[in-house]
């Protein structure tokens, strides 16, 4: 696997000091799409690094989903945090008093269709390179401890040896938003193009893993959905 230094997030890496994130997942209309882009990247984000700066969050990312349907989540935002205190404390988002703009006057919120938030715990990650693109694998395997347990015991360290087109991978536990169908656990794999992702999930790419995983036992009706995202912004310390 290719390595560089430590930088953040699920196209990139989290970074070595972050322990969780949250996704916050929109549906916005496409004729709205360039708008909620614009203040996003003009105004939020310059929130987010503000908080950054001041040792709130670790880092911030807004995404796009790449195929799906309208009735689905068309872009998503991503905030890492060093502890469950940070990631729950939302009276960070003061643009207001950070950038000297009101919070109205940038809402992107009315152009939502529909909004959902779930919040994670890292369990494991390899760093490595940064790319433009991931695969976000949500699953519920029937034994949760022991699908982790296997995926940082034996498919980090066999991503961190092999070159397998990944620039970096992990895998969370959702804390918040579970229930008795949705998905207990969410792992990425980081690409350089779009292109190489959906190679992948066309059966195209590299699929090899550890020959000792137990993995397919643990879940063994595979991931319930598997998304090809694309960065269209990322800001952490780096940045």
């Amino acid at each position: 696997m290719k390595k560089l230094f430590l930088v953040a997030l699920l196209c990139l890496s989290f970074g070595v000091n972050a322990q969780y994130y949250s996704v916050t997942y929109i549906n916005v209309s496409q004729d709205d799409v360039a708008e909620v882009g614009r203040l996003e990247t003009q105004y939020w984000s310059k929130v987010a690094k503000a908080n950054i700066q001041a040792g709130k969050q670790l880092g911030w990312g807004l995404f796009a989903h790449v195929g799906g349907n309208s009735d689905n989540w068309t872009h998503a935002f991503i905030n890492v945090y060093e502890t469950i205190d940070q990631m729950m404390d939302q009276s960070i988002w003061d643009p207001e008093t950070l950038i000297g703009v009101s919070a109205e006057d940038i809402n992107t919120a009315k152009y939502y269709n529909s909004t959902n938030i779930h919040h994670y715990k890292i369990q494991g990650q390899v760093p490595g390179t940064d790319g433009v693109a991931a695969i976000w694998n949500y699953g519920r395997p029937e034994n949760l401890q022991g699908f982790v347990q296997d995926n940082v015991t034996l498919w980090g360290p066999f991503f961190e040896k092999n070159d397998t087109g990944r620039t970096n991978w992990g895998i969370a536990t959702k804390i918040t938003g579970v229930n008795q169908t949705n998905a207990t656990v969410m792992t990425w794999d980081g690409y350089e193009s779009v292109a190489d992702a959906v190679k992948v999930l066309a059966g195209e790419g590299d699929n090899s893993g550890p020959s000792k995983s137990k993995a397919g036992d643990y879940m063994p009706d595979g991931f319930l959905y598997r998304a090809v995202i694309r960065q269209l912004m990322w800001i952490d310390s780096n940045q």
